[in-house]
């Protein structure tokens, strides 16, 4: 069966060599778009709001046809078009939905944990600041 097909309800799974090929295909686009601080082909959320409203269960990514983009967008967010393409040739579209919703997640998260460390240093040194002035003799600062 065709990677690109819709398997058939009691159709055999890919073989050991189908889920190879498309495992490769994963990671090759996977580093494209890494290369590309991209999360998904026409996805690269830049600022804080745009990374904490993608929803992965329903993904709006551009399209390369969208007109509101600059020539620069368009090709920032579709550099790995031909990884893209290796990617839905070798895989069953429901590994791609599902390889690319784990992306969207994982990226997400990991963001938010660094944030999230950030400026818990943040208020740590801040913390040290208030202490610094409140254990101060008076007079001093």
């Amino acid at each position: 069966m065709p990677a690109h097909e819709t398997p058939k309800l009691g159709s055999l799974p890919p073989s050991r060599s189908a889920r190879s090929k498309c495992w490769t295909a994963r990671d090759a686009y996977f580093a494209c778009l890494d290369s590309h601080n991209l999360w998904l082909q026409g996805l690269g959320p830049r600022t804080h709001e745009e990374i904490i409203a993608v929803d992965p269960q329903q993904l709006v990514v551009s399209s390369e046809t969208d007109k509101s983009l600059t020539k620069e967008e368009r090709q920032r967010l579709f550099a790995c078009r031909v990884m893209k393409e290796m990617f839905d040739r070798e895989c069953l579209p429901s590994w791609v939905n599902h390889f690319g919703l784990l992306r969207v997640k994982d990226l997400q998260t990991e963001y938010l944990k660094k944030k999230v460390d950030k400026d818990e240093r943040e208020r740590e040194t801040s913390d040290d600041a208030f202490w610094e002035k409140v254990s101060a003799k008076p007079g001093q600062k």
